[in-house]
């Protein structure tokens, strides 16, 4: 086979930036070589950084001048400079001078084996108060249970555990030994929650051996008048608070917020709160199911017996403080991602858009959950083209090393909260032998 560069027509890269011609193509090499092409760059065009889970690349730089970026190092590259990228490696090049490249990719495994946004199996559970699905969860004995790809049936903390790098991100694996950090919930509430207070994770640790529990919670709907419980209104003391509780008056110097769709608020540890009746929310929460239950309005639970008060521990955990505000201020535009909270403990942010809108989610190091608040949309992974559509009212969980992808609404529009640990660092690799297949 001969073919002159001339001859052939310029396409755009698949990132969308630069053209290139392309001289060898998959369907043509027979092989495991992707493709060798022949990319040019104007001067300050950026190749966002991205990462191949299955794939090595080799870059030949013909004429010009690059900045390239390997796991957070920069380099200058000049002509005859060769830079070879390895799997799971993240990369982005900046055309300091109008630039030429020849580019050549090999894929490392079957593409079978490559991980993919991961959908679940529905997980309600019925209370004396309404309902709660836990969309994504990784807590022992209420694991997710994975519905699509060659992981179907799997719970997800056994997914994790083959590899917890790749999926978590290689520092969210480390900080949290291999342990999924978050829970997503979609709360469903008919009747008053009780009023509760969680430990922080000093606390936590000492009583439990768990993770501390600090939340967010997201209106999704709201009856007119309906109200939540957040924080104090005025100034107690730790004898006051049990004095209110023994008598039923605690709920008189709470903070009441009546709530409307699109409210947010953030609940820290130590801040008692209480969702009430009418209201159907989605919920971030660090990884754990230690509640302390305050007041249950002396109500039996589903068994008919009283359920258990944690009074005194209760005393301990909670933050007296009054705050000035407990509702979150938020934007949410349309086109953006609005960041609308970025704590110690998890981020949020708030997308919604009416075209396909992307996402290079990398340089957080962290598998995102994506929580459906809207229409349904088609989630499609930059790296390997694969698409997943997630239904309305449902959550998929994008593991750390494939986090580049676009949300394509289905209906004309869609709205996603995605969660995340935001790692705040250069990403570096995120595991090595990514392809490697597990065994059962």
């Amino acid at each position: 086979m001969f073919r002159r560069l001339t001859d052939i027509a310029p396409v755009t890269t698949s990132h969308g930036v630069g053209l290139k011609r392309v001289l060898l193509s998959s369907n043509e090499s027979g092989c495991s070589l992707t493709q060798i092409a022949v990319t040019e760059l104007k001067a300050g065009e950026i190749a966002a950084a991205h990462v191949h889970p299955d794939m090595q690349e080799g870059f030949y730089v013909l004429d010009g001048e690059l900045e390239v970026e390997l796991d957070g190092k920069k380099t200058t590259c000049t002509k005859d400079t060769f830079v070879y990228v390895e799997k799971c490696t993240s990369h982005e090049m900046h055309a300091l001078k109008d630039s030429r490249i020849m580019t050549i990719g090999c894929v490392i495994e079957a593409s079978r084996n490559k991980l993919y946004p991961m959908l679940f199996k529905q997980n309600r559970k019925t209370l004396v108060w309404g309902t709660e699905d836990w969309t994504v969860s990784g807590v022992p004995n209420s694991e997710s249970e994975v519905e699509n790809g060659t992981w179907a049936r799997y719970n997800l903390t056994e997914v994790i555990a083959r590899r917890p790098e790749e999926i978590l991100g290689r520092q969210t694996a480390l900080k949290y030994n291999n342990q999924l950090p978050l829970l997503a919930k979609i709360i469903d509430a008919h009747q008053d929650l009780s009023i509760q207070v969680h430990p922080n994770d000093e606390m936590a640790k000492r009583e439990h051996n768990k993770f501390g529990k600090s939340e967010m919670w997201y209106i999704l709907d709201a009856e007119p008048g309906a109200y939540l419980y957040a924080g104090f209104k005025e100034k107690i003391t730790p004898e006051q608070y049990k004095e209110r509780v023994a008598n039923g008056t605690i709920t008189e110097v709470l903070a009441k917020h009546e709530v409307h769709k699109g409210d947010v608020f953030y609940l820290p540890s130590g801040r008692v709160h209480a969702i009430c009746g009418g209201i159907k929310l989605a919920e971030i929460q660090q990884s754990s199911d230690v509640t302390y239950r305050i007041f249950d309005y002396n109500r039996p639970g589903l068994d008919g017996k009283p359920r258990e008060l944690h009074t005194e521990q209760a005393a301990k955990a909670i933050d007296y403080t009054v705050y000035p505000e407990y509702k979150t201020p938020h934007a949410e535009n349309i086109g953006e991602a609005n960041e609308v909270l970025n704590t110690p403990f998890f981020s949020i942010k708030i997308v919604e858009t009416n075209e396909p809108f992307h996402r290079n989610m990398i340089k957080y190091d962290s598998f995102i959950i994506i929580m459906n608040i809207g229409e349904p949309f088609t989630i499609r992974v930059r790296a390997t083209g694969d698409e997943v559509l997630v239904p309305a009212d449902s959550s998929c969980l994008i593991p750390a090393a494939i986090a580049d992808y676009e949300l394509i609404p289905v209906h004309g529009s869609a709205k996603v909260m995605e969660a995340f640990i935001n790692n705040k660092k250069s990403i570096g690799k995120t595991v090595k032998d990514f392809f490697h297949l597990f065994s059962n």
